[in-house]
């Protein structure tokens, strides 16, 4: 990493966790850089991670002390995380954490490292979070100029996020409180789109015990229901760490008419299913107004399980119990409704005017009803399909309860399969590669040519082909060999991909590639006999990596 690039990545980072400067600096001050500024790891339960901190003075005449200590952290609302002392948090890694050396003096011009290294013990799980603090040693003192001494006091920090393996992971969402306002209520947002703006905002809550990665959708409805915008919704990294809450946000101009909507957002945080809320606000020609942020929070509706997996004989009734637990302060009312189950190409949820409606012989039972704080309901859901029935069948269970001035929603997904057979059969293709200056994008389509719900485990390898050669010298046959670019692993697909419907991946490889032959190939294991294999061979040409 180059010196400028070091100094401004620092110098983010300073003004992220709130740098604290005392006295004046009239010359030249000290400046420290480090790397890394962030360790992401996956670690075992008794294992070691070892890794070291690259620390540079970048003072030519001044030598600095810095001590360095293990911190705990926390995430704010915009996603920021802030330095608090060790043992704070529940999911503290302070005590795991040995530095070597705790305190270091760094010549003029020079670098030095910290070893660091993190013992995971055994029988913990989720995730561990925190910080190596660094800041000038207690009393040290740096020239100011010619002969003045002046004390300067900063903090930073290298950040340290890991997610412990072999234990159980818990990952737990939702949707805390969600609203609408004018920009003009929220002054970082003011600056920079002016008054006229509208912020979208769901606060997003982790329950569970590992950090989960939030991003959100934002659909707006007119009062009859009719959707008549989409917006991302983002806030920070999108990583938000357990016991913390982020608002995601989506941010437009004045761009509806004078009307009252609905504002739904969904949030992906990689659960079973979707977290989702909605809040009515209405629009006139001077004003905007939804829900109020200073409101207590939403209720908190938690649905178990999440997925709900039956095998039912064609014309026989089953039923299966799905308990509804009310994990907020308030009695809640539920109403619920049952909906085909159906994805999008990127494996999101459709919305409920796409997706028809459910047989009569799908039934849950009560459908509307009441639950206390801290209570849990035990509903009947209840099938009979059809004499002819074969093959899967898939419904989406929704249950709702108004809260606060707005709307929360959790649901369970049933993956109903009828008959004896159940077929495993998918399709691979690679769609397109598109190229751009410094990555190219390749896009692979997996269909479910069965008739039974799949998940997929994908795998994608970009190798450099070397071509057999005869040594001249020596006569010598060199055999073929290739050289891996790039590998990628994406984890187990959260939706099932349904029979008959298609699943949209994509992938990105170097654009860059130096002249030669390459491999290209992706592989889909869904549970079948075999998995779904395609790939190609292309060649690169030329100085500026045209396609050959």
């Amino acid at each position: 990493m180059g010196r400028n690039l070091r100094m401004l990545f620092a110098l983010l980072l300073i003004l992220t966790i709130g740098l604290l400067l005392v006295g004046e600096t009239r010359a030249q001050s000290p400046t420290v850089a480090f790397d890394p500024l962030l360790i992401e790891r996956s670690v075992r339960t008794g294992e070691f991670l070892s890794y070291s901190i690259s620390i540079q003075n970048e003072n030519l005449f001044e030598s600095i002390t810095l001590e360095m200590e293990p911190c705990d952290i926390r995430e704010d609302i915009n996603g920021t995380y802030n330095l608090v002392p060790a043992g704070t948090s529940n999911f503290s890694l302070a005590d795991w954490v040995t530095l070597e050396p705790q305190v270091v003096t760094i010549p003029p011009a020079s670098e030095r490292l910290v070893s660091v290294t993190v013992k995971v013990p055994r029988g913990v799980s989720g995730g561990r979070y925190g910080a190596i603090a660094i800041s000038p040693k207690e009393g040290a003192t740096y020239s100011l100029g010619e002969s003045e001494q002046s004390p300067f006091k900063f903090r930073m920090a290298s950040f340290l996020e890991l997610q412990i393996t072999g234990g159980a992971t818990r990952r737990e969402a939702f949707i805390s409180d969600v609203s609408v306002r004018p920009s003009s209520e929220l002054p970082m947002i003011r600056q920079q789109v002016g008054d006229y703006g509208i912020v979208y905002s769901a606060e997003v809550t982790n329950a569970g015990n590992v950090h989960v990665i939030a991003k959100g959708n934002l659909v707006i409805q007119t009062e009859e229901g009719r959707t008549v915008a989409r917006y991302p919704m983002g806030g920070g990294r999108g990583l938000i760490i357990p016991e913390s809450t982020v608002a995601l946000r989506s941010v437009t101009g004045p761009n509806l008419p004078p009307g009252k909507y609905r504002a739904r957002a969904i949030i992906d945080y990689g659960g079973s299913r979707p977290t989702v809320a909605d809040v009515a606000f209405s629009v006139t020609e001077s004003s905007i107004e939804g829900k109020a942020e200073e409101a207590k929070p939403l209720s908190r509706l938690v649905v178990e399980p999440g997925e709900l997996e039956v095998t039912a004989k064609a014309g026989a009734f089953s039923s299966s119990i799905i308990e509804l637990t009310n994990r907020g302060a308030d009695p809640i009312e539920v109403d619920s409704r049952i909906l085909p189950l159906a994805f999008s190409l990127q494996g999101e949820f459709l919305p409920e005017e796409e997706r028809g409606e459910a047989p009569s012989w799908v039934e849950i039972s009560p459908s509307t009803f009441s639950i206390d704080p801290g209570r849990t309901k035990r509903v009947r859901l209840s099938m009979r399909p059809p004499k002819d029935a074969n093959g899967g069948y898939y419904y989406d269970i929704i249950f709702r309860s108004a809260s606060e001035g707005a709307t929360i929603e959790s649901g369970s997904s049933v993956l109903l399969f009828v008959g004896s057979e159940a077929i495993k059969k998918g399709q691979l293709e690679i769609t397109s590669i598109q190229r751009g200056a410094e990555v190219a994008v390749v896009d692979a389509l997996f269909t479910n040519e069965g008739n039974y719900h799949l998940q997929t485990m994908m795998d994608f390898v970009l190798r450099r082909v070397f071509a057999q050669y005869e040594e001249e010298e020596t006569g010598r046959i060199v055999p073929r060999r290739t050289e891996t670019v790039t590998l990628i692993s994406l984890p187990l697909d959260t939706s099932p991909i349904l029979p008959g419907t298609s699943r949209a991946f994509s992938f990105q490889i170097p654009a860059d590639l130096e002249p030669g032959e390459y491999e290209m190939a992706i592989r889909v294991d869904y549970g079948g006999e075999e998995p779904a294999v395609t790939g190609l061979i292309f060649s690169i040409e030329g100085s500026n990596g045209s396609d050959g």
